[in-house]
């Protein structure tokens, strides 16, 4: 009576429902993966946000810079005039615009880039302030491009980037670049009133885990699927 599930249609038919399981079952996976690492992500940024306020110097003894970032420090120095450099294709809630990227000098002659804040797209870059500036901020690590994002030049000074990759900077501006910047959470003396504070990464969860069932309902509605053809099939011959 089974002996239909072998003709070549058939075979066909178990390849595909099968292929398309696995494909399934293996993207429930990478969303259940993408969750377990939003959920680690999440209890850093808790722990990290709450950490008492360090100095930079201190913190970068650590060998790696993720293992200091999000925690907050606070430097002095004096901020490079000229050498400013744009965050471009970013958005904060729901505004298009892009983030005023500036050098600051520290008083051991290293110079730490400073996200000092979001800008509107109509807004003009505001200078940055002068003399001698005390900032309360977040360690960020430097930016790695992801497949498919736009790259910038390899070569050549940059007024506007795609991401904050400080190798790439070291590029173009004088005096040794710390392998972090810096988020600006507070500036003595104040910021330009037209620079909004970088929002704080959300704690949720994201939508992963849904997903992982969704991916999990389709692989059991692909077997499903084949079992109805099956039927079908096997009362089609008892009743011809």
């Amino acid at each position: 009576m089974y002996k239909f599930l072998l003709r070549p249609k058939w075979i066909a038919t178990h390849i595909l429902v099968i292929a398309l399981m696995v494909t399934m079952v293996n993207l429930a996976m990478w969303q259940l993966d993408r969750h377990q690492q939003r959920k680690d992500f999440n209890a850093t940024l808790v722990q990290r946000f709450d950490a008492p306020i360090r100095p930079l110097d201190e913190l970068l003894q650590s060998s790696d810079p993720s293992d200091i970032e999000w925690l907050p420090t606070a430097i002095t120095g004096t901020y490079l005039q000229g050498e400013d450099v744009s965050l471009v294709n970013v958005s904060q809630n729901g505004a298009a615009g892009y983030d005023a990227i500036t050098p600051l000098l520290l008083s051991n002659g290293k110079v730490v880039l400073v996200n000092r804040g979001f800008l509107p797209l109509v807004a003009e870059f505001p200078p940055a302030p002068s003399g001698e500036v005390s900032i309360l901020g977040r360690i960020r690590a430097t930016s790695e491009r992801r497949t498919g994002a736009v790259s910038d030049p390899a070569t050549g000074e940059l007024a506007e980037v795609q991401r904050i990759d400080i190798d790439r900077l070291q590029q173009q501006i004088d005096g040794e670049l710390v392998p972090v910047y810096v988020q600006l959470l507070k500036s003595t003396p104040s910021e330009d009133a037209s620079l909004s504070t970088i929002v704080d990464p959300e704690f949720g969860n994201g939508p992963h885990l849904s997903y992982t069932v969704q991916w999990i309902i389709f692989a059991l509605s692909a077997a499903g699927g084949w079992v109805a053809l099956v039927r079908r099939e096997v009362t089609k011959q008892k009743t011809a």
